[in-house]
């Protein structure tokens, strides 16, 4: 048995796989003290974990983002993600640095797994004064944004023959740095101020090789190929959707008995306050399609405002494992934890976000050949209709998630995690 800081931001998509993670190692018989924020509590509880809550900066509802309104007057882009990165990621620091070296006071003999985006642990490993757990070990549930020969964030720069493939993805990785250094200036700041001696080369790169190991949730021939990463990074897979046994399935679900292809849109479980930008063009746009649209809102279905076509079905939720294994489509604003789940279940994707991470998730669906990248958050019904008609008679595309779904399945995230960290 070990004892173990499982830590994350109060963002669901950042905190669901750490805790999904924490659940499973105490399962293995260690035990696991959660840190995130306070409205987290019954989450965490639930799962009987013992919760320790941030507080100040690091404290806060990810509900309320698309409330700010100082955010929302920014652009989807460099704009937005200088924006989110430093207020909760960067400013929390200091807050989480304080929970973190008082739980270390306290009993010194403690693991730490981190998500990435939680720096509480970065402080002391770059000269600040303070205690380092015996191993820190980051996990990344969004796609590497690390710099890269290789690639960038988006994938690798497209050239044309003769061009310096490597010299094109140097400049654009350059390119990249020069736009997000609002947030390295900020994380300067905040290191000295909490007394850092060492500098972090880059936010995105800081993130993935100051940590004793690295492991990003996603796999080879998902996530772009990096051959120069360092050896702490480790793609180890994807935690299995969580089953829900106290869920009963609604009345149509013999429905999905494939007689006719299954279609499952959604905008997940945050990014929903306005179900007119991708739920609802969906429902339109193939509501006279021979297909079952299954739309799992992730909030009450009272909140669409059209009215529901004859060959669709509707619900607040639906359990993933027991609902992507019947689907032949997915169809998605870009979160990277039910797209890979998709793919996992050999389900092609059809990608349309345009905030935080899912442009970067849909350019590696479209460079993969796994899907469709809309390329827009809000797409007309005819789009939809015209990128679903494609995906679903493409054999190359169905070939392409074909093979890779063996690929995920290979991978043992939970295992291999605990190894990295006990290692």
């Amino acid at each position: 048995m070990a004892k173990i800081i499982v830590a994350a931001p109060p963002i669901t998509g950042e905190l669901t796989p750490l805790l999904q993670l924490a659940r499973g190692l105490a399962g293995r018989g260690h035990r696991i003290t959660v840190v995130t924020g306070s409205r987290f509590r019954s989450d965490v509880e639930d799962a009987g974990l013992t919760f320790v809550p941030v507080t100040g900066a690091a404290d806060f509802d990810d509900r309320l983002l698309d409330q700010d309104p100082e955010r929302m007057k920014l652009a989807p882009g460099p704009e937005m993600l200088n924006y989110d990165w430093m207020h909760y990621f960067v400013t929390p620091m200091p807050d989480q640095h304080a929970v973190l070296q008082r739980l270390l006071e306290q009993d010194p003999d403690q693991y730490l797994i981190a998500n990435a985006v939680w720096l509480g642990a970065l402080p002391t490993a770059v000269g600040a004064p303070g205690l380092r757990p015996r191993r820190w070990v980051g996990v990344t549930a969004v796609p590497l944004a690390l710099s890269s020969d290789d690639t960038t964030f988006f994938g690798p720069v497209p050239v044309g023959p003769g061009d310096n493939q490597k010299a094109a993805n140097r400049a654009a990785n350059a390119q990249f740095a020069a736009m997000m250094q609002p947030t390295q200036d900020r994380l300067t700041e905040v290191l000295r101020s909490l007394g850092a001696t060492e500098d972090v080369a880059s936010f995105v790169d800081g993130i993935i090789t100051v940590p004793d190991a690295v492991a990003a949730l996603t796999v080879p021939g998902f996530e772009f190929e990096r051959s120069d990463a360092p050896d702490s990074l480790h793609l180890v897979g994807i935690l299995p959707a969580r089953s829900a046994s106290d869920w009963e399935p609604p009345a149509w679900w013999a429905e999905l008995d494939g007689s006719r292809p299954v279609v499952v849109v959604t905008q997940g479980t945050l990014a929903n306050g306005d179900l007119s930008q991708l739920v609802e063009p969906t429902l339109t746009g193939l509501a006279d399609l021979d297909v079952t649209v299954v739309a799992a809102l992730g909030r009450e279905t009272d909140a669409l405002s059209i009215p529901v076509p004859a060959n669709a079905r509707v619900a607040e939720f639906i359990p993933f494992d027991a609902l992507l294994p019947k689907a032949n489509l997915y169809i998605t604003n870009g979160g990277l934890g039910g797209t890979q789940q998709a793919l996992a279940a050999g389900v092609p994707v059809i990608v349309g976000g345009l905030t935080e991470d899912k442009p970067a998730n849909a350019a590696r669906v479209a460079y993969h050949g796994l899907g469709i990248n809309l390329e827009t958050a809000t797409p007309t019904p005819e789009a939809v209709a015209a990128a679903a008609q494609l995906a679903l008679k493409d054999a190359d595309m169905r070939d392409n998630v074909k093979k890779l779904a063996p690929v995920y399945a290979a991978h043992d995230a939970l295992g291999t995690i605990e190894h990295l960290t006990l290692d």
